[in-house]
């Protein structure tokens, strides 16, 4: 299923969205989108500095690298009506909010999110992979979330757990993100697009997330199944919000 962040349509091609945890130079982050990655997920929660520090590098960032961004604030010591306030700021100044599933304030991020950006809603088990029902109930809470993507992120105990999710998401009519965690969900992290996944992420820093592979070498493995990949015209071109 096709859809846009910002200009850049998600759906034809896999794309690649790099983890910023840190104030990264904006030179250096057009230098990445060169060399494959198409989203920037800004990871407020690591930067360890007040959300307006964070939305003025944001707005640097915007008027210098020519990629959408993912705007997030995970938990991480930040408080429960904190985060919704920052979320619902960080909002206006990115091209998609990714907001966890069940968070008690979640509409009153929503319901302040500009009309042209989208709402990802995630959802991350460090315990194992719901069955199908579960991944189902998943979505459908997501949705009833508002969400314009899903996202969904669990540990793999077994080769089944990994398996299951790569057909739930090859069969799932929704726009969807999914990622299997840990070492036997390490796979997960570039072949999940074969199976629709809309996007997978690299980090450019360090893993935030367990199996977690370098930017760099998703884009690698991403242009070796995906040829037309590395010759798309529209590739690395998402224009500013």
């Amino acid at each position: 299923m096709k859809i846009k962040m910002g200009k850049l349509e998600l759906g034809a091609v896999p794309r690649v969205a790099g983890i910023v945890d840190y104030r990264m130079p904006p030179l250096l982050m057009s230098g990445l989108v060169r060399q494959g990655v198409d989203i920037f997920e800004i990871r407020a929660d690591l930067f360890g500095e007040p959300v307006d520090a964070v939305i003025e590098y944001i707005e640097r960032v915007r008027e210098e690298v020519q990629a959408p961004l993912i705007g997030t604030i995970r938990e991480n010591g930040v408080n429960c009506g904190l985060r919704a306030e920052w979320l619902a700021r960080l909002a206006r100044y990115v091209d998609c909010v990714d907001i966890e599933l069940g968070v008690p304030w979640w509409r009153s991020v929503v319901d302040s999110v500009p009309a042209d950006t989208l709402v990802m809603v995630s959802e991350h088990d460090f315990s194992g992979t719901p069955d199908l029902a579960g991944l189902n109930g998943i979505v459908e809470r997501a949705l009833a979330q508002k969400a314009d993507i899903i996202k969904i992120a669990a540990m793999a105990n077994c080769a089944a757990d990994v398996t299951r999710l790569l057909r739930f998401t090859e069969d799932c009519g929704e726009p969807l993100v999914s990622v299997s965690m840990g070492p036997l969900g390490s796979v997960s992290r570039t072949v999940a697009p074969l199976f629709g996944s809309l996007f997978t992420y690299g980090y450019l820093n360090k893993a935030v997330a367990p199996g977690q592979f370098s930017a760099e070498k998703v884009i690698a493995a991403l242009n070796d199944y995906f040829p037309g990949r590395g010759t798309d015209p529209l590739l690395n071109r998402a224009g500013a919000k």
